[in-house]
């Protein structure tokens, strides 16, 4: 078998769970971007909030610091345990929702499997295509 049939076989044929995994957090990445990049003309992501309860416990520790930075320790106590949802969705693009800097190296990770998928793939598919050529 060849070298690059072997490097894609291994990195997508028998850890479909890992790139199916891969595959999703790319998606997440891409829907989060495209929030991310228009969150301008989505007015709705500014004013919703997420409760902390459904989020890491790193946020609640994040949400005191920034209130107690800016001065809102006593003001908006509504708003005391939840964060706006453009937070999370920054978050989630950038990989700070995993935990710093490990989410970020984790997402690095990803876009480096994601490349050795892609190459591989494309390797294969003009090797593939020139053995057919007339």
């Amino acid at each position: 078998m060849k070298t690059w049939r072997k490097v894609h076989l291994y990195s997508f044929g028998y850890y479909k769970a890992i790139s199916l995994f891969i595959s999703v957090l790319m998606l997440v990445i891409s829907l989060t971007g495209i929030l991310y990049n228009h969150h301008h003309d989505l007015k709705f992501l500014n004013s919703l909030r997420v409760p902390t309860s459904i989020l890491p416990d790193g946020y609640q520790d994040r949400l005191d610091r920034t209130r107690e930075n800016q001065g809102l320790g006593d003001l908006f106590p509504e708003e005391a345990h939840s964060v706006p949802v453009m937070w999370l969705v920054i978050d989630l693009h950038n990989g700070s929702f995993f935990g710093e800097p490990w989410g970020r190296f984790f997402y690095d990770a990803i876009a480096l499997a994601l490349c050795v998928l892609s190459l591989t793939g494309i390797v294969l598919y003009f090797k593939i295509r020139r053995k057919h050529r007339f």
